[in-house]
């Protein structure tokens, strides 16, 4: 829910959740959110969040 609503205020909780959950990469956030709500398109701003999340350190 935090990546397809992908607002500002959700960038922290995104973070801390793809680190919490193991993924490193974007497709596998994608993935995951596809196969959680597969009626739902993630938002542009959304990868560019998760991308951003991936790259750091």
């Amino acid at each position: 829910m935090k990546v397809l609503a992908a607002r500002r205020r959700d960038a922290d909780d995104i973070r801390f959740l793809v680190k919490h959950l193991g993924l490193t990469s974007v497709e596998a956030v994608l993935a995951l959110c596809a196969e959680i709500f597969p009626d739902e398109d993630v938002p542009d701003r959304a990868r560019l969040i998760v991308e951003d999340t991936i790259a750091e350190p």
